[in-house]
């Protein structure tokens, strides 16, 4: 009788073991489908714009941020270019540029382009540069207007240069890149109203025999860059596409 009373009290526990592991891997188990680990700390502080559609954000930031102080942009699809031509124009830089590139050059523009005059934002929170990043990849040739532009020859250049430009801006290849009016290639900035955007003559003569020294302190031997020099041209040929740019209004 003592024997089969041991025996139960043996059953009981071990039996009791058994229920208390497998209750123990039940609640390990509903826990792994319902816990959400807390996120990694951030390494930037969210901002308030966070609260703002992605590409609102990234026009705000744009703005915010003082980018058309030097660089010209349509803020919206078919609108009027806006800022000033100290940097690149921005206008298809949605397509030249993929999204790691974008942000790697806010964060360390001397990294991708040394000598450049551009500063770093690495200040801005991470929300703010993500939407920043996204909203700069809208700039494509679809924001850009298919409008014909209209010849102006200023004083200083006479109508056989500006003819002699407009020939040599297809013959160079520059077509293929540039779109004046409705026809060229999306790759690099719409010239349609290149000569009202502000340049000077040396700025435009000084861009095609050297388009990187422009945008850059020192040296640009090495640094890559999607557009040609020109410096094999000679000088009547680059004055006449000087004359050809500063026409187009």
């Amino acid at each position: 009788m003592r024997r089969e009373r041991w025996n139960d009290l043996v059953l009981v526990f071990f039996l009791v073991i058994g229920l208390g592991v497998f209750a123990a891997k039940g609640i390990a188990l509903l826990e792994s489908f319902w816990y959400t680990p807390p996120a990694a700390s951030a390494q930037h502080t969210a901002s308030p714009l966070a609260q703002l559609e992605l590409l609102e954000r990234g026009k705000l930031v744009f703005q915010s941020a003082g980018c058309t102080s030097c660089h010209l942009a349509r803020l919206e699809p078919g609108g009027p270019l806006l800022g000033f031509p100290v940097g690149p124009s921005l206008s298809n830089a949605g397509m030249r540029r993929d999204e790691q590139w974008l942000r790697e050059h806010y964060l360390d523009p001397q990294k991708l382009v040394p000598g450049t005059k551009m500063n770093s934002f690495a200040y801005l929170a991470q929300d703010e540069l993500d939407a920043l990043v996204a909203y700069i990849k809208t700039f494509t040739p679809q924001r850009e207007p298919a409008e014909e532009p209209t010849l102006v020859i200023p004083e200083r250049f006479t109508k056989d240069q500006v003819e002699r430009g407009k020939a040599l801006f297809q013959s160079s290849g520059c077509v293929g890149c540039h779109t004046i009016g409705k026809t060229g290639g999306p790759i690099g900035p719409n010239l349609t109203r290149a000569g009202a955007h502000g340049r000077t003559d040396a700025w435009q003569l000084q861009h095609l025999q050297d388009p990187l020294s422009v945008y850059v302190l020192g040296p640009t031997d090495g640094i890559p860059w999607p557009m040609p020099r020109f410096n094999h041209l000679s000088d009547e040929d680059l004055q006449a596409l000087v004359a050809y740019l500063q026409s187009l209004r």
